[in-house]
């Protein structure tokens, strides 16, 4: 959602948000084709393969960057305030862009004379909106207005802790929430001792805020730096090897809170924000008026993306089309410009531009 700060934009915040959200956009175009093109075109496959396991980073940063500002005390936030405005606004986005694609599925389905409408069609909006499926990748709104509705709570943790208590809870995170249920999920090794709470988002979202007001010493970044390159290379060597020696893209190696996962989203973090903070020229970009609208359009243009998605695949327009190496990034752009282009309209009208972007 967009929120207005009265300060000084955080220039490091803005630009990730931009950059997550394009990698988001290039994460859905790769995805769409990644089992199709190991079969059909295995040089295709390798292309999309290099960006599915070197992208898997962008939600988890998406929810460490709601984190930091939502979880900041000095953020201007109350109880009332988060149940008569933040989350009314995401509810009634949810359900605007649920209506919206569940409408789009069985019309096209009917134009394109591949299933004829039913009653059933209109029936699953409401049952898929309350089960938390509406639409593939409206998914991240469910865990998103959970984090909001526990943020009172958790901002009293953040507003008291020391740097030692968060470096504690992200260990007991990275342990219990990461590594033993990767365990129990790839190995069937079932670990009898966890810590359920401990599995979910919460441990991003806190991490965000963490991350965002302490600044890593030198060995503390060398080390993360040094998971993070190592898990991102390793994924992607993984994921190839697996898959080649598997008969298919080994999607074991992409959960959302894997260690892998978890280790390449806080590097990205760390490391975009020490770069920016330590740049006075890129510092000067600091409230620039270009990466602002980006930056405060990110989540509108989440929400609109996947109809581009949708009108490529009916064209039969994807990375195969022509080499992946070039239509990735040039369809990516090309979503990710029409999505802007439809939220900057919709920004211009009343009442829309408050409650559904």
């Amino acid at each position: 959602m967009r929120e207005k700060r009265e300060k000084d934009r955080i220039l490091f915040a803005d630009l990730l948000r931009v950059c997550t959200m394009f990698a988001i956009i290039v994460f859905h175009i790769t995805t769409n084709r990644w089992f199709i093109s190991f079969r059909e075109n295995p040089e295709e496959w390798h292309t999309i393969n290099i960006f599915v396991t070197c992208l898997r980073w962008c939600v988890p940063v998406f929810f460490m960057l709601s984190g930091m500002i939502f979880l900041d005390p000095r953020y201007n936030t109350t109880i009332k305030k988060l149940y008569t405005r933040t989350i009314p606004r995401i509810l009634c986005a949810l359900t605007f862009w649920s209506i919206a694609y569940r409408l789009l599925s069985p019309l096209t389905a009917s134009f394109l004379d591949i299933k004829p409408i039913t009653s059933g069609d209109f029936h699953r909006i409401y049952r898929e909106i309350f089960l938390g499926t509406p639409w593939h990748h409206l998914w991240f709104i469910y865990p998103l207005l959970a984090m909001y509705i526990l943020s009172p709570l958790l901002r009293i943790f953040t507003a008291n802790a020391k740097k030692e208590h968060y470096i504690y809870f992200l260990v007991l995170y990275f342990i219990f929430g990461s590594i033993i249920p990767t365990i129990d999920a790839r190995f069937q090794v079932h670990v009898n001792f966890s810590v359920a709470e401990l599995f979910s988002y919460t441990g991003y979202f806190i991490a965000g805020y963490f991350f965002y007001k302490f600044d890593l010493t030198r060995k503390e970044r060398i080390v993360l730096y040094t998971l993070g390159i190592i898990s991102l290379a390793g994924t992607y060597a993984v994921s190839t090897i697996v898959g080649i020696t598997g008969g298919g893209p080994a999607t074991q190696f992409f959960d959302r809170t894997g260690p892998n996962t978890m280790l390449s989203a806080f590097f990205i973090f760390v490391f975009v924000k020490n770069t920016i903070n330590n740049s006075p020229k890129l510092l000067e970009y600091t409230n620039n008026k270009y990466i602002t609208t980006l930056a405060n359009y990110g989540f509108g243009i989440y929400l609109v993306h996947d109809f581009f998605n949708i009108i490529l695949n009916i064209l039969n327009i994807h990375t195969g089309t022509f080499p992946a190496i070039l239509s990735i990034p040039a369809l990516s752009i090309l979503v990710y410009l029409a999505s802007l282009g439809v939220v900057l309209v919709i920004a211009k009208i009343p009442v829309l531009n408050k409650w559904i972007i």
